[in-house]
């Protein structure tokens, strides 16, 4: 039996082990023997099962050096569990040990989005925070990442401290959790869509996620990354993690964050955020991390629905940006602190 064939497999021949996780969608056990994991649902009648098909089918359809990549980035659906004809589930591997951390008491956890936005904490002592412009390159890679798969078709959907995870081994880059509400640009997701608290579009609803909500959110997360603020909100003063901006680039970054705060259809795309947070001085001379990589951020579609015409996107000028101006300092307003609690994907015992 092959478990990332991308075609049904029955939950009935599946060898389960050990719950990893459970949440109010369902839970998370391990395939024994392996680094799979299955996550079934607690209402299967809820579920869009052709949807879930169609993102297992996404993989199958990538060049085999784009689903390695996938594999990467992303616990993505491998193939769909069913029973008796029924979709129940899905099959993904499991998030890499690098995107993990030991608590002091020696317990594994993911290495949530949480941990790098938030202040530190006495908790936290044990995670090794990045530098500066480690910072900058994790915020880069999130938009790299949510761009990579707009050029494929793929709508994110709920973006979120929860469901991003972040490693600094062997560079710094993310991973994304939870893809099972994703969809593509024209079609359904596999369970209604959600927000997560702090993260929703004021100007989308879940049921509308699209390419500029997604846009919307990764700007938030981008400039959560950058200055370190769970909370920030386009319109609120923006103050960078000292050095991790050139500034070129924090001038550029601060006339983006101010652009989010726009009309549906008038924010920067990911194209923009990818050109305003490169070293172009550095990084043009460095392998490109993503194999379509080049100048043209117009988005890619690989035949998924046969579509004729691309989205009209804004490509960002060559030009150098304007002088940054003085950062805001008064800090924006207390929030209450609201936490997403997601299924669990920790590695047991590791």
């Amino acid at each position: 039996m092959r478990i990332d064939g991308g075609a049904d497999i029955e939950l009935s021949s599946l060898s389960l082990g050990g719950l990893v996780g459970s949440g109010g969608q369902g839970q998370v056990l391990e395939l024994t023997g392996t680094d799979v994991l299955c996550k079934r649902y607690r209402d299967p009648a809820g579920l869009n099962g052709e949807a879930l098909a169609v993102l297992a089918e996404f993989r199958q359809r990538l060049a085999p050096v784009e689903r390695e990549f996938l594999d990467s980035i992303a616990a993505w659906p491998l193939s769909r569990v069913t029973d008796r004809g029924r979709g129940v589930g899905f099959l993904m591997r499991r998030a890499p040990g690098v995107f993990s951390w030991r608590t002091p008491q020696e317990t594994s956890k993911l290495l949530e989005l949480q941990y790098l936005i938030r202040p530190s904490k006495v908790g936290y002592r044990t995670i090794p925070q990045p530098t500066p412009p480690e910072r900058r390159a994790l915020a880069l890679s999130c938009a790299r990442v949510v761009d990579w798969f707009h050029r494929r078709g793929m709508v994110v959907g709920d973006i979120s401290h929860a469901n991003v995870l972040w490693s600094l081994q062997p560079e710094p880059r993310v991973f994304f959790l939870d893809c099972d509400g994703f969809r593509p640009v024209d079609g359904a997701t596999v369970l209604p869509a959600t927000d997560t608290p702090d993260w929703s579009d004021p100007l989308t609803p879940p049921s509308q996620h699209d390419f500029d909500s997604d846009a919307y959110k990764t700007a938030l997360a981008v400039t959560r990354i950058i200055a370190r603020n769970p909370y920030l909100l386009p319109g609120d003063g923006l103050d960078p993690v000292p050095a991790s901006l050139d500034r070129y680039q924090e001038a550029a970054v601060r006339r983006l964050f101010s652009d989010a705060a726009g009309a549906r259809r008038t924010r920067p795309v990911l194209g923009e955020w990818i050109h305003a947070l490169s070293d172009h001085g550095r990084e043009a001379q460095q392998t490109p991390l993503f194999p379509e990589e080049t100048g043209d951020t117009r988005p890619l579609y690989l035949d998924l629905d046969q579509r004729t015409e691309e989205p009209e996107q804004t490509t960002p000028g060559d030009q150098d940006p304007a002088e940054p101006e003085p950062p805001v300092t008064a800090p924006p307003p207390a929030r209450e602190v609201r936490d997403r609690k997601p299924i669990n994907l920790r590695v047991s015992g590791r």
